[in-house]
């Protein structure tokens, strides 16, 4: 693989496909969240039926999936602006995130709320569960309008902007901007350098966190430390492309996935609730969360790398898919409330249905029609399909 061959392709299979499986993990995420054993207090739903193996699932996804995310839109990012512009990247970033982010939020809460409110009560067997969901859409329980679980928008729209103004400012001062270059080339093309100071500044993240687990915030007001944290791998990703390295990171994905997911277990096996342990386990997750950034990324680049229908398809879907799928997924916890299934039975049917709902809504309710004109800059023909944009015009 040439790296030569990397930037000049209209899409690059493997980052492609690459963000849209972590988009769409989200799913499982948000699916499995009721059937944990464990209380998560930021999800109000708790089905009876729950199992240890959705708590693994959801901390061992969690662990990786939105640094490899703002990992390759850092990249996408950086590509825009060498090949279109400053100014066309961030206008394009205004149409296809800051947009649909207002869009979504005005649309989607509304949406949650009923069925949030209809999912709790199915779960506490209260009475009129329909009525209940409705009374809370008419009384505006929604408001204030928050971003939710679409906070990444909102994320990478002020990112993008940041990113024009670093432009601007490292243009008045050549002579560091082309130092600063070399050094990140030599860290980034050695891959013991990068895992290593990728490490060290996430464990500074995380230890202004106090946290040994990425956190998130899910409405309009920053938090330092979190814009911070994702802010690292969205820069990771802008100086893969600046310097060239991504077709160094092609190596031993297995060896590093493994390790990763060996150190995921040790952090997650401590739980002595003391400042040592606290340390610890925020050692281990800035040690693992690197290895799974550069893990996937070699995994992709090697085996994912080429053109599949299917798999375009599917990252063109992604967007909508993660979009509307909140409030479907919360609807078919509350249908399933009364039904004494397994867990893993419940968990099934709510990720199958979902994920059948959302890409049938977008078949036929998105990729033909202005809405998919609206998110991801393109329409396609019923027939011939034949309209092509590159994946950098999406996020």
């Amino acid at each position: 693989m040439h790296t030569d061959q990397l930037h000049n392709t209209d899409r690059i299979y493997a980052l492609d496909a690459l963000r849209s499986v972590m988009m769409l993990l989200g799913i499982v995420i948000h699916g499995a969240l009721s059937y944990m054993v464990t209380k998560n207090d930021l999800w109000p739903l708790k089905d009876t039926a729950n199992s240890l193996l959705f708590d693994l699932t959801n901390g061992f996804i969690h662990s990786f999936r939105m640094p490899v995310f703002f990992v390759v839109s850092g990249f996408f990012c950086a590509l825009l602006v060498y090949k279109r512009g400053a100014d066309a990247m961030l206008t394009n970033r205004v149409k296809r995130i800051v947009l649909p982010l207002l869009a979504g939020v005005l649309i989607i809460g509304p949406l949650e709320t009923f069925a949030l409110t209809f999912a709790k009560a199915k779960l506490t067997h209260a009475a009129s569960p329909f009525r209940m969901g409705w009374d809370a859409l008419a009384a505006g329980k929604f408001l204030p309008f928050l971003p939710g679980h679409l906070w990444f928008l909102y994320f990478l729209g002020i990112y993008a902007l940041i990113s024009r103004v670093l432009l601007m400012a490292s243009g008045r001062a050549p002579a560091f901007n082309s130092s600063a270059q070399k050094v990140l080339t030599v860290i980034l093309q050695h891959a013991g350098l990068r895992i290593a100071c990728l490490s060290l500044l996430f464990f500074l993240c995380l230890y202004w966190q106090q946290s040994p687990y990425l956190l998130t915030s899910f409405g309009w007001a920053l938090v330092p430390s979190i814009m911070t944290t994702y802010f690292l791998f969205f820069g990771l990703g802008w100086c893969i492309y600046t310097t060239n390295s991504l077709a160094t990171m092609t190596r031993y994905p297995v060896l590093q996935l493994s390790i990763a997911t060996l150190l995921l277990l040790a952090q997650l096996s401590i739980q002595v609730k003391t400042e040592w342990a606290l340390m610890l386990r925020i050692a281990l997750s800035s040690l693992n969360a690197p290895l799974f950034v550069f893990g996937f990324t070699a995994l992709f680049l090697r085996y994912v790398n080429k053109h599949s229908p299917r798999m375009r398809y599917l990252a063109d879907a992604a967007y909508w898919v993660y979009i509307i799928h909140l409030p479907i997924v919360t609807l078919i916890v509350g249908l399933l409330a009364d039904y004494p299934l397994p867990a893993v039975v419940k968990f099934a049917i709510t990720f199958s249905a979902t994920c059948f709902l959302s890409l049938v809504s977008y078949h036929y309710l998105v990729r033909g029609t202005s809405i998919g004109l609206f998110l991801n800059g393109k329409v396609y023909k019923r027939k011939a399909e034949r309209q092509v944009q590159p994946v950098s015009d999406t996020l």
